[in-house]
């Protein structure tokens, strides 16, 4: 068979879970995100999350750069975590991969642009922030072959374009991990990121009125969801593939109008996500607790990092009530 019985297995992985369910207790609560939501500035804001996991990251914060720092340690802390809890090699890739991906799509904008790319680079990869702003001929092949390939395409480089790409071998690359890693929970995540992924591009496309060729490359695999099958909505109006979206696949019960509004899609599709990650705390023993919990976390971050620039940045509270995420509880 292919997913291995002996993933698992509750002694490999029963300190970790019990590890899981005490620092499940300590993430933020509802009323924390309010009482956030309600603080008159960022400094009060820090104030509220003094005693909270987050709190030594945030001490003397007072920039946006300062904050992005702290909350990306906070992070580096969490990923270190899934080492000590013995996941494999492959599910600690599906972490971090990411943060590779997005390196290289800030490298290669910022050499398309001229501008400057040190500032944009994150530590939190497979591949050393020095690696990845260094000679081409040393980074590692995954990422070496998309960054070769543009350097070929010349004056046929767009934004768009690099994107799409990147996007594209980055999910390729999930799936992959999430196959290597013989949990079926994973693949089933990862699955259903690509779906997430399908269905806003396919809606922007045909926002756009783009050419169904043009839509259909934008496509990925590794989805429950074809493309063939999503293409065959694409002559439909956007109302109507929402209403045929809200029946069936990974929006299912979801309404039509909240489809439509791509302006908050990612937070439909962060909120089914972390609906996903609730069935692993059903699981008495084995990755799957670890990886709802590790998946939560990095939730918690996205949220705390849109509280705190927003405040920072006088963004009314109201837009970021609008932009918080269901948790994971």
């Amino acid at each position: 068979m292919f997913y291995r019985k002996s993933v698992t297995e509750p002694i490999r992985y029963g300190y970790a879970v019990g590890r899981v369910r005490v620092l499940e207790g300590r993430m933020l609560s509802g009323g924390t995100y309010e009482r956030l939501l309600d603080a008159p500035s960022f400094t009060e804001q820090r104030r509220v999350l003094s005693d909270s996991p987050y709190g030594r990251f945030l001490e003397d914060v007072e920039t946006v750069e300062d904050i992005e720092r702290g909350l990306d340690r906070a992070l580096d802390e969490l990923y270190g975590f899934l080492v000590t809890a013995n996941l494999p090699l492959p599910v600690i890739r599906f972490f971090r991969v990411r943060y590779d991906y997005a390196n290289l799509e800030a490298r290669l904008k910022a050499e398309l642009l001229g501008a400057p790319v040190d500032d944009l680079l994150v530590g939190l990869g497979t591949i050393p922030v020095e690696v990845m702003r260094g000679p081409a001929a040393q980074l590692p092949k995954f990422v070496r072959d998309i960054y070769m390939a543009f350097a070929d395409e010349g004056s046929e480089v767009s934004e768009e374009r690099i994107t799409t790409t990147v996007d594209r071998a980055l999910f390729a690359d999930l799936s992959e991990s999430a196959k290597d890693s013989k949990s079926r929970f994973l693949a089933g995540l990862a699955a259903l990121m690509v779906d997430l992924a399908n269905l806003k591009a396919l809606l922007r496309a045909r926002t756009k009125n783009w050419r169904a060729p043009d839509a259909a490359v934008l496509l990925l695999e590794g989805g429950n969801v074809s493309g063939a099958e999503l293409m065959k909505l694409y002559s439909s109006s956007v109302p109507e593939i929402a209403e045929a979206l809200a029946k069936r696949g990974p929006l299912k019960g979801v309404s039509a109008e909240r489809i439509v509004d791509l302006g908050n899609y990612d937070v439909l599709a962060d909120d089914l996500v972390v609906r996903y990650l609730k069935r692993a705390r059903m699981v008495a023993a084995g990755p799957e607790p670890v990886i709802g919990y590790v998946m939560a976390r990095q939730a918690e971050v996205m949220m705390l990092r849109m509280l705190l620039i927003g405040r920072l940045s006088g963004v009314p509270t109201e837009v970021l009530r609008r932009r918080l995420r269901e948790r994971y509880e």
